[in-house]
C-alpha cells in the first residue's frame, strides 16, 4: 500500500469497536473514576444498556468542574461556566458536552483527518445514525498510519 491509500482507507477498518460509554443518569463521581483511566473520556450513551450518543466528557471538562470559577462575572469564550463547588451537578448529562462530533464508518481518513484538524478535537465517535460503534483517537490514527508504512 502506497502512503496516499492511508487516506483512503475507511474509519471502519482502523477505529476502536469498544469505546469507552456511560450512561447519562451517571453520577459525577462514576464519570471521574471512568475517565480516569486509560483513555481519558466517556461518550454518553442515553442509558446503561444503550448505544444510543448524546454527549461525551474529557479530562477536560472535569478540569473544568473541579476549578473554582472566575471571580468575574463575565467570562469571554465560556458559554456556560459551572463548577461543582458553585453548581448543582450531579450526572453525567450535566457536565457532557453535546451535539457530539461523529461520522459513519465508512467514512475516509482524509474526510475525517480534516474534521478532526478544523473542529481542533483529538477523538471522534463512530456512529450509525444515533449508535456509537467506536471510535477513532489521534493516537489510533497516527499508530495505523505508522504501522502501514512499516508494512510497505
Amino acid at each position: 500500500m502506497v502512503s496516499g491509500d492511508f487516506y483512503e482507507l475507511p474509519v471502519k477498518d482502523i477505529m476502536d469497536k469498544n469505546p469507552p460509554l456511560i450512561a447519562k443518569t451517571a453520577t459525577i463521581r462514576n464519570v471521574a473514576k471512568k475517565v480516569c483511566q486509560k483513555r481519558r473520556h466517556v461518550w454518553v450513551v442515553e442509558q446503561k444498556d444503550s448505544r444510543k450518543l448524546v454527549g461525551v466528557i474529557t479530562e477536560k471538562d472535569l478540569l473544568d468542574i473541579v476549578s473554582p470559577m472566575s471571580s468575574k462575572t463575565y467570562i469571554i469564550g465560556v458559554t456556560n461556566p459551572m463548577s461543582l463547588r458553585h453548581s448543582e451537578l450531579y450526572t453525567a448529562e450535566d457536565i457532557m458536552a453535546k451535539p457530539v462530533r461523529k461520522c459513519p464508518p465508512d467514512t475516509i481518513m482524509e474526510e475525517v483527518l480534516l474534521l478532526m484538524k478544523d473542529c481542533r478535537i483529538r477523538r471522534l465517535a463512530v456512529a450509525e445514525g444515533d449508535e456509537i460503534v467506536g471510535e477513532l483517537s489521534l493516537t489510533t490514527i497516527i499508530k495505523a498510519y505508522f504501522t502501514i508504512q512499516d508494512n510497505q
